[in-house]
């Protein structure tokens, strides 16, 4: 039997369609999940069944009871008021905010519908109350109140209070799209027996992996349209629809002809291009190394000289490993140098941790990425390049290869680099994403901690509305290469925006962000208005939502409040967000050549025990540009009384057009591939330059293959471009060695 059946529905805001000609049915005990990209209409199908919003044509029936009477002429006739009261007894919501009465108990928030709408009696209540809190581990928290509970308990809560009314039909808007990531296993867990009961239920979900697991049926909508359907199976690993396809692959690996993971067994059986560095690669993808922790990595470099008897120097304070591989006595060195660290980011339903555990790498197509974290293609191919060098029985020239330590972050390794541990005064670094592409002059970066001091205190809000809006998704990306790309978008600017020059706002939480070198990928927002800024909000949030719509997720939530809370007062309040929009983002400035000569990124917000804390950075190719941005920043942090509590300053160099490595390579380059490298400046902050302020008349250039999305879980690179790197690499040598010669 079917508990729901929709047929041809049809909804539309402002004259666009968000629901366009939908069917489907839903039988008894069957748990059907909806997934879909943001602006799907995945929440509005959701809320048309529960007559939240009123379709504008179409059919819903609800265990057998029609939602509509009639359509007439191209309208949508609803049902009279009885049958629409049977319907809603039948229907339980659980929403992502959610919506307990913030004055009433956790008990009270299940016994009151319980009494006023189902005439139960106060015991009646009580007693199926009990017996729900003790099936959600809530018992001894039946006499708290909603403010006192955590996120995963309060949607605990709230799922009580749906199993209260014991409805046919049970939806659930997000369930867990406001909770913290730790929080989101509790409450995947209760839907999961919820779904062992076979409880009859319409999930809308981003939670890929739990739509997964829990899931009779998968529906995925975009465009306000059911593109394809199917069990778990079908949809998650042998989708029919390229558009479910693109989509999937943001989330999961798909299983396809193009798509394998890269093991131990799968290089000893399979060839591939470049597969000494590939090898190599997976080797120190299997050793933890995140930035400041790369102990382990640098005594498998120690070990890795040792086996093969080249000389090493281990400078342990500074964490820097030197390898060289003399071929001939007396004859001069060639460097190459990458860093052993990486950044570490991961999906949030990814369990993968980076002290301990190795990064799984798949191959789909051309290219190698990790599963739901970041790759460490950033530098981690650089070291594998200098490995396979170092392994390898082919003639060539005398080598040095530097391994630096942390500079993902302080740049440590590069600044207690002793100069006398190097020999060479050629330097190749090997950390550039981009192939094609010689670096000859890299950025001054300024990096800064602040804070504005501040505490909450519980002021009396009752009749404000609370509004929580939340930036997921985003794109994210290093904080010099992927700066140009306004599409990546930068949540914390985004929610700066939208609360512009909106006043009376009372902050009761906010952060977002990861790595002051890190482009943010998500922001979490929640403020009290004594005014109704609902329009003026979606008004804004829809503009950008529009703009990102390919990737980001925006999503905005309003709930009455009733009461207390804890807040942030109005001045720091609007401090916070003043600052926020006084500080200037992105790509800011270019040379005439296009490149960016000046940027900044708004990294990271997070509240502290003494305040809220602040994570930004400048880029400059140009000191003179850096210095007046500073200048108007520092005017800006008296301002808003922010206080900087921590910076420090990467060392840039100035370009050199005409030196010997730079005609060499790009003399190379243009016999190799038969065209000119293109020499660039870079946003990106590279080591070359407190190398060279410690080593007189040094030559530093840095080349690399192609990379995509680093910092983010989405990072990967091209086998192809690697390979051709690995021969730029050998005809350098080469034509380095002939010099000797001659």
């Amino acid at each position: 039997m079917n508990v729901l059946e929709i047929k041809n529905v049809k909804k539309s805001f402002n004259g666009q369609g968000v629901i366009k000609d939908v069917s489907l049915d839903v039988k008894e005990g069957e748990t059907v999940v909806i997934i879909g990209p943001s602006g799907s209409g995945k929440s509005t199908l959701l809320r048309c069944i529960n007559n939240l919003e009123k379709i504008d044509s179409g059919l819903i029936k609800v265990d057998g009871l029609e939602l509509i009477k009639e359509n007439k002429n191209g309208r949508a006739i609803y049902n009279d008021k009885k049958i629409l009261k049977e319907i809603n007894l039948k229907l339980g919501m659980v929403f992502q905010d959610f919506n307990l009465f913030p004055h009433f108990s956790v008990m009270e928030n299940i016994t009151k519908s319980l009494e006023l709408v189902f005439n139960k009696t106060e015991k009646e209540s009580k007693e199926i109350a009990i017996n729900l809190l003790k099936k959600m581990d809530l018992e001894n928290k039946k006499d708290e109140y909603p403010c006192n509970l955590s996120g995963g308990q309060k949607q605990r809560v709230s799922i009580a209070r749906c199993l209260a009314i014991n409805p046919k039909l049970i939806c659930m808007d997000e369930p867990t799209s406001a909770l913290d990531p730790e929080l989101v296993g509790e409450v995947l867990s209760t839907i999961k027996s919820l779904a062992k009961e076979k409880k009859t239920m319409v999930i809308v979900t981003h939670e890929i992996k739990f739509a997964e697991e829990v899931a009779d049926r998968i529906v995925f909508m975009d465009g306000g349209k059911i593109v394809e359907e199917g069990t778990p199976d079908e949809i998650m690993k042998n989708p029919k629809k390229e558009r479910t396809k693109e989509f999937l692959k943001r989330y999961i690996n798909l299983e396809g002809d193009n798509v394998e993971y890269i093991d131990d067994e799968y290089l000893e059986k399979n060839e591939l291009p470049a597969k000494e560095v590939i090898t190599f690669f997976k080797k120190i993808s299997d050793i933890p190394r995140m930035s400041g922790k790369e102990e382990k990595i640098c005594e498998y470099l120690v070990e890795f000289a040792k086996e093969r008897n080249l000389e090493y120097v281990y400078e342990k304070d500074a964490k820097n490993v030197i390898i060289r591989k003399e071929t001939e006595k007396g004859k001069p060195y060639i460097a190459f140098q990458a860093h052993t660290d990486m950044i570490c980011e991961k999906e949030t339903i990814s369990k993968h941790n980076f002290l301990k555990d190795p990064i799984r790498l798949i191959k789909d197509g051309d290219f190698i990425k990790a599963d739901k974290t970041t790759l460490g293609a950033d530098n981690g191919l650089g070291v594998a390049y200098m490995l396979a060098l170092l392994d390898s029985k082919e003639a060539m020239p005398n080598i040095e290869c530097i391994f630096t330590s942390d500079e993902e972050t302080t740049m440590i390794g590069a600044k207690l680099l002793n100069a006398d541990d190097v020999k060479s005064k050629s330097i190749i670094s090997l950390d550039n994403g981009k192939e094609g592409k010689m670096t000859i002059s890299a950025a001054n970066c300024m990096e800064w901690f602040a804070e504005i001091k501040a505490s909450k205190a519980e002021e009396n809000l009752n009749g404000f509305k609370k509004y929580t809006i939340e930036y997921s998704n985003f794109l994210g990306g290093h904080s010099g290469g992927n700066i140009a790309d306004v599409k990546r978008g930068n949540p914390l600017k985004l929610a700066g925006e939208v609360l512009d020059n909106i006043d009376g706002l009372y902050i009761e939480s906010l952060s977002g962000g990861s790595k002051v070198n890190v482009i943010p990928r998500e922001f979490k927002i929640t403020f009290y208005s004594k005014e109704n800024i609902d329009m003026l909000l979606k008004e804004k949030i829809n503009k950008q939502i529009r703009f990102f719509q390919e990737d980001g997720v925006i999503k905005l939530i309003r709930e009455e409040n009733f009461g207390k809370a804890k807040v942030y007062d109005e001045q720091i309040s609007k401090n916070v967000l003043k600052f926020i929009n006084s500080y200037k983002c992105g790509a800011l400035k270019f040379d005439d050549d296009n490149n960016v000569i000046l940027s900044a990124n708004f990294a990271a917000i997070r509240e502290e025990e003494n305040g809220i804390k602040f994570e930004y950075s400048l880029r400059s190719n140009n000191l003179k540009l850096r210095d007046e941005y500073i200048k108007d920043l520092k005017d800006n942090l008296v301002k808003f009384n922010v206080v900087v509590t921590w910076e420090q300053e990467l060392k840039g160099f100035e370009p050199n057009y005409e030196s010997d490595l730079v005609n060499n390579i790009s003399r190379v380059y243009k016999e190799l591939y038969g065209k000119e490298i293109e020499k660039q400046i870079t946003q990106g902050v590279l080591e070359g330059g407190f190398f060279k302020s410690k080593i007189n008349n040094l030559d530093y250039v840095c080349i690399g293959a192609n990379t995509y999305d680093v910092h983010s879980p989405k990072e990967r690179f091209s086998i192809k471009s690697v390979q051709n790197v690995w021969k730029l690499i050998w005809q350098i040598l080469k034509s380095y060695q002939n010099d000797l010669e001659n």
